[in-house]
């Protein structure tokens, strides 16, 4: 299915906000100025009557003069005394009848068109309907204070006129209004999304790997936060698509030196001929694989990280299993430096919200530097406690530790501390560091408690007890 495009469904959006507006607007005026106008007609039908009434009286000798003088022609037909006027309608002006009856009930003037028609009861007074010869009337009864009973009415007919005319009035506006407004709506609404059609040709034209931020000149207000996360989001991108780059090159570097060494150890035994050298140089050639092995897995595992490997779903992890099983999987090399390692908890558990793989990478790396680093016969303490609602992790060794002024480099990728007396990659404290991003933690080097070596300490938020 097609999906519609922005401008088509700003202009429907519009187009719809004002039918919705402007109908019922219609309808309740055109209900109005409806009361208004039969309000209007039944006071000038009251009126009509209350004069007619006073015209009578006075004239109560003289019946074709007060017919004459409301615009009546005198006569048409005489029974039983009483007078009966034709009215002679005009296309302009409404059907109209009347009944006068004197305080005895008699009927002693009527138009032809209500002659017939049967006198009022007593209670009868104000406003009424009545249908009479296949016409609706609108009859108003009053007793003026001569006691002459005056019935004057009007045909609907001319109510309806008025009323066709205000829905003709009301409803051909918006019948030809519509139409009209839908395509000058268009057009705005298109014009309106110029700087969107204008960001689109523009970023078209943008060349791969270009730094250069998209500018549109007299911005509106609503699109200047969308082009400054653009340029935030390519500019993050290029920095990504960078750093991968220098990324590869050094990852080449640092694979070609433990490479050579194994195939130079490789080819040494091959030509060798005496045992011992033989088993010599296979034992140098198998370390040199060990080395690259763990060189290709801390490569392989910060690479994880920084793809993002590790942002899937969060779940609750015990910080004090996670470090028993990296100290069980350390124990051989614990066990040939001769090294001492302590791992102390105040709690039995204490759980964090994260991700096991980053986390398992970040002890595993922050043990290993401590014990590469550690001297023979050393001490490396691993301890895990909850401050203030904080898990705090605490690694420290005796080694040499790092000068103050050098701390915050060594984060950096492939960085190896001049004095370092073991043969590091630069990459342990980089997985470390980010590991340490992705739980939204904080790490810190200080000096170890001790006088002498380092003291690495992360905190992270806790989950309760």
């Amino acid at each position: 299915m097609k999906t519609a495009s922005l401008r088509t469904r700003l202009t429907w959006l519009i187009i719809a906000v004002l039918v919705v507006v402007l109908i019922p607007l219609g309808t309740i005026s055109y209900r109005r100025e409806q009361r208004e106008m039969n309000q209007l007609l039944d006071g000038r039908l009251a009126q009509a009557g209350r004069t007619l009434g006073t015209l009578i009286a006075y004239n109560q000798g003289s019946y074709p003069a007060a017919a004459s003088s409301t615009g009546l022609t005198l006569p048409s037909d005489v029974q039983h005394g009483s007078v009966v006027v034709s009215v002679h309608p005009r296309n302009y002006e409404p059907e109209v009848g009347f009944q006068a009856y004197d305080p005895h009930g008699r009927l002693i003037a009527a138009t032809a068109n209500l002659a017939d028609l049967a006198p009022p009861p007593p209670e009868e007074r104000g406003f009424s309907d009545l249908h009479h010869h296949d016409h609706r009337w609108r009859l108003f009864t009053l007793k003026n204070r001569f006691g002459l009973v005056i019935r004057i009415g009007e045909r609907y007919d001319n109510r309806r006129d008025i009323t066709r005319g205000l829905i003709l009035e009301h409803g051909l506006p918006l019948l030809i209004g519509l139409p009209l407004l839908a395509i000058l709506v268009s057009l705005a609404v298109k014009r309106g999304l110029r700087p969107l059609d204008l960001l689109t040709r523009l970023l078209a034209k943008r060349t791969p790997g270009s730094r250069r931020t998209i500018s549109i000149e007299r911005t509106p207000r609503e699109i200047k936060p969308l082009i400054v996360t653009l340029n935030q989001q390519l500019e993050r991108l290029e920095d990504a698509i960078d750093r991968e780059h220098r990324f590869a090159s050094d990852v080449a570097h640092e694979l070609r030196t433990p490479l050579a060494a194994t195939m130079i150890h490789l080819e040494s035994a091959i030509i060798a001929e005496d045992p011992e050298e033989i088993s010599y140089t296979l034992k140098n050639a198998r370390r040199s694989l060990a080395r690259l092995g763990r060189r290709i897995e801390q490569i392989l595992a910060i690479a994880r990280l920084e793809a993002g490997a590790a942002s899937q779903q969060r779940m609750p992890l015990d910080l004090i299993v996670i470090a028993t099983e990296v100290v069980e999987e350390l124990a051989p090399i614990i066990a040939e430096k001769d090294i001492s390692l302590s791992l102390n908890h105040d709690e039995p558990d204490l759980h964090v919200s994260g991700h096991e793989v980053a986390l398992t990478a970040m002890f595993r790396n922050l043990v290993e530097n401590a014990l590469r680093y550690a001297p023979s016969g050393g001490q490396v303490d691993i301890a895990i406690a909850r401050v203030d609602g904080k898990a705090v992790i605490d690694i420290s060794d005796d080694g040499p530790g790092i000068p103050a002024e050098r701390r915050e480099t060594v984060f950096k990728r492939f960085h190896r501390e001049s004095e370092a007396t073991s043969q590091g990659f630069g990459l342990g404290l980089s997985i470390v560091q980010r590991a340490v991003e992705l739980h939204e933690a904080t790490i810190s080097l200080l000096e170890s408690p001790g006088g002498q070596g380092l003291l690495v300490r992360i905190r992270m938020d806790a989950l309760p007890a």
